[in-house]
């Protein structure tokens, strides 16, 4: 049986000291449905705001954990069934913290013991929770208080249930499956701006959305990476950046956009069409690793390590022996490798399934940057008005270049510079001060 804690149960690696919790009790004299449906509208892990229903029963601790961690995804039964009643609050701390929930909104709290009342203040002194307990009635009773009091809450709050709705936003939309569009065959120079003018405003926008937040979070790797060795993070970077997308489409517009991001910082990211079909194609199924069923179905477990470790299964197809080898360093709080991506020449045998089936789908792409043209476009892009042709170790790379419609020479001027579609979708930002070299490293290819 599931034991509640005499001190607030922090969850592992938080500090078991926290700040006094944060409860307000809401009264609903009437008992009205209107403030049920009301209030359990307001649900929305994505947001922050959790809505518990307790079992007409739940005067033990054991029941109420339950009860919490069905508010947070958990399937029912979950705790046992998973063998962890006993760490029922240990789990619903935790999961409050993982969830990040600002707001536990707990209905019908008057038909709960004074004692639990206390738990829950306790729960959210621990996770940094503000606990909202919704009653029948128009006060609080002796023993409500004192239980409230106890556990160092100070002065309850006490408001009627309408009050909270300011507080408490709507639940915003569910996002579903939705299509991707489908982007244009174009190397990463000019990838946005062929997006641009061949999508509709409202697909392009989407697109665009897209591009400039996996630019942005490439470049941040970018300066990091330079000194990184091995290329077995680079996939793991390139995996981060791409597996949330439900399309080819959309993932490749995010790895040209990683591509457009590392060459800011110097790197050049050699991705070529694949020569073979991955199995999706061959299976006619291409969806994401973890499309929103799964999800869901993960959000239900209990256990964290079990969660933690079927989600890296799933997400990374790591086998059995290469999960048992990670440790914990590997792994960071925002899902980032530990070490930095130093940039890869990326082969079939390097790219996920996902990936793979993307650049499979590329029929009319031209021929990717090499190095040597790389780095004039590199010097192009970032010494503006001071490179010539004559600066160019090869004539040949700047003809090929201006061929592409990647970079013109400027009339009259003499220097060499982007072309319009080439600066759309190489700088959605500044480019990064002070660098003049490019940069190109590739990991060893697996056998």
């Amino acid at each position: 049986m599931t034991v509640a804690p005499a001190v607030a149960a922090a969850p592992p690696g938080a500090s078991a000291a926290a700040g006094p919790a944060r409860v307000t009790v809401l009264s609903d004299p009437g008992d009205s449905p209107q403030a049920v449906a009301e209030l359990a509208g307001r649900h929305d892990l994505d947001h922050g705001i959790a809505v518990c229903q307790p079992h007409p029963g739940a005067t033990s601790p054991s029941v109420l954990a339950g009860d919490l961690l069905v508010a947070l995804g958990k399937l029912p039964g979950a705790l046992a069934a998973e063998h962890l009643s006993r760490r029922g609050w240990e789990m619903a701390a935790l999961w409050l913290r993982a969830e990040a929930v600002q707001d536990l909104v707990v209905l019908h709290a008057d038909r709960l013991p004074p004692g639990r009342w206390s738990d829950l203040a306790t729960l959210a002194a621990a996770s940094g929770t503000r606990v909202w307990l919704v009653t029948r009635t128009i006060g609080m009773t002796a023993s409500q208080r004192a239980a409230l009091t106890a556990r160092a809450v100070g002065p309850p709050a006490h408001r009627p249930w309408r009050a909270a709705l300011a507080d408490l936003p709507a639940a915003g939309p569910r996002t579903g499956e939705c299509g991707f569009p489908a982007v244009p065959d174009a190397e990463f120079p000019l990838f946005l701006a062929a997006a641009a003018r061949l999508l509709d405003p409202a697909a392009f926008a989407q697109v665009d959305t897209v591009y400039r937040d996996t630019y942005a979070r490439a470049r941040g790797h970018a300066g990091a990476l330079r000194h990184a060795s091995g290329g077995d993070c680079a996939r793991a970077v390139l995996q981060q950046l791409t597996i949330d997308a439900a399309s080819a489409g959309e993932v490749l517009t995010r790895l040209r956009a990683a591509q457009a991001g590392l060459f800011a910082g110097g790197l050049l990211l050699d991705l070529r069409p694949v020569r073979h079909p991955p199995w999706e194609l061959r299976t006619g199924c291409l969806r994401p690793r973890l499309d929103h069923a799964t999800v869901a179905r993960l959000r239900g477990l209990a256990d964290p390590v079990v969660a933690a470790a079927v989600t890296l299964s799933r997400a990374t197809a790591m086998m059995p022996c290469q999960l048992c080898a990670l440790r914990r360093r590997d792994v960071t709080g925002d899902g980032a490798a530990g070490t930095p991506v130093r940039g890869l020449r990326a082969r079939d045998r390097h790219l996920s399934d996902g990936q793979r089936a993307a650049l499979y789908q590329l029929r009319n792409a031209g021929t990717p940057l090499d190095a040597d043209t790389a780095r004039v476009l590199y010097a192009v892009a970032h010494l503006p008005g001071a490179f010539t042709e004559g600066d160019a170790p090869d004539p040949v790379t700047v003809v090929a270049l201006q061929q592409r419609g990647i970079i013109r020479r400027r009339a009259r001027a003499g220097y060499l510079e982007l072309t319009d579609d080439a600066r759309f979708s190489l700088a959605p930002g500044p480019p990064d001060p002070d660098r003049s070299a490019l940069t190109l490293v590739a990991p060893p290819l697996s056998s």
